[in-house]
């Protein structure tokens, strides 16, 4: 099996993202790929994702020459918070950017030299690639073991690390057929994902990966949109905030800026693009079994229910649930995989 199990077992669950990947992994070997969608812009051996992986341990300095030495490229090391992010220019993934955690870089320059060179070491570091054919991920996972040889930490090295890695995947096509599905697929399943063994718990209780509401969830599974206008009135009314588990707001912003400026405000800097912004993955560097292709793998898995027959099921459980168990997401969570092991079963029977 490609994958780790993705219930905790001590819940008593099975796992049910597992897909048989060790079967069903194409000829590049780790790396799962996409399904194909009729009808779609872009092939989906094309379609490309952009990775953002935080952690500790190593000064921002230390990751640029360790980027430098694994995958090429010349350093710029700009610091200006005004200016362009520090980078590694023309590496064998194109250029790559390493700065300190987005949310502290304004505090830290606030700060006189010595006072940040004391406070430097406790500021996470990111590295943010630019948009990667599948085939590359592999070179990430390479990357982020010689980060892990060279100091770094992940989310599991301390009760208060909370790191994250998050992919921006390419939508297949900017239509509510392409995208709907997908969304609705994660929504129903954010609960399974959540007590996987990789999401740790300094993680789960974040604001910057909230599930969505259920009432979104019973809006996407009784009434589809059936245009972008729809799904982007929809999402608005019930999820208008960057901090869920799976963004939408970028491919929102990127489909429609003049609707997603008026529900969050002349002042917000939502960046447009047309993927979707998965946030929920720890990153877990040095810990054995771990690497960014398998969390691609199951993005790709969730595509391919999306797809199938398992999200019609999916959907009917969801409405066939009380409404006290659909507000219990370890409860829905158990059920959700009961009823992929139950497709699963069928499948090889």
């Amino acid at each position: 099996m490609m994958l780790e199990s993705d219930l905790s077992t001590e819940a008593g669950f099975a796992s049910p993202l597992d897909g048989r990947l060790a079967e069903r992994a194409d000829a590049r070997g780790a790396v799962k790929s996409l399904p194909q969608m009729s009808g779609a812009r872009t092939p989906a051996d094309n379609r490309k994702v952009g990775v953002e992986i935080e952690f500790g341990g190593l000064s921002a300095a230390e990751a640029h020459d360790i980027v430098q030495r694994e995958l090429g490229g010349d350093i710029h090391a700009q610091d200006d918070i005004d200016g362009p992010k520090p980078h590694v220019k023309n590496t064998r993934l194109g250029d790559v950017e390493v700065y300190l955690d987005s949310r502290y870089r304004t505090e830290v320059h606030g700060l006189g030299k010595a006072l940040f060179s004391l406070a430097e070491p406790l500021i996470p570091v990111e590295i943010v690639t630019p948009p990667l054919a599948q085939s590359q991920l592999p070179q990430l996972d390479r990357l982020c073991s010689k980060l892990a040889e060279a100091g770094a930490t992940g989310t599991q090295d301390g009760m208060l690390n909370g790191f994250g890695v998050h992919l921006n995947v390419e939508v297949a096509d900017m239509t509510a057929d392409h995208i709907v599905p997908v969304l609705t697929a994660f929504a129903l399943l954010d609960p399974v994902l959540r007590r996987s063994p990789g999401i740790d718990v300094s993680r789960r209780v974040q604001p910057f990966i909230a599930p969505y509401p259920a009432a979104l969830i019973d809006a996407l599974c009784e009434h589809p949109p059936q245009t972008m206008e729809a799904l982007c009135d929809m999402y608005l009314d019930h999820a208008a905030d960057r901090n869920h588990a799976l963004d939408l707001l970028p491919l929102l912003a990127d489909y429609a800026p003049d609707r997603v400026r008026e529900a969050l405000g002349e002042d917000d800097k939502t960046a447009a693009r047309p993927a979707y912004h998965y946030r929920l993955p720890d990153c877990r560097l040095g810990q054995p079994g771990w690497s960014i292709s398998q969390e691609w793998n199951r993005w790709a898995e969730l595509e391919q229910i999306a797809r199938d027959a398992r999200l019609d099921q999916l959907i009917k459980a969801w409405q066939g649930r009380p409404r006290s168990e659909q507000l219990l997401n370890r409860e829905w969570a158990k059920h959700a995989a009961e009823v992929l092991n139950t497709a699963a079963q069928g499948d090889a029977a």
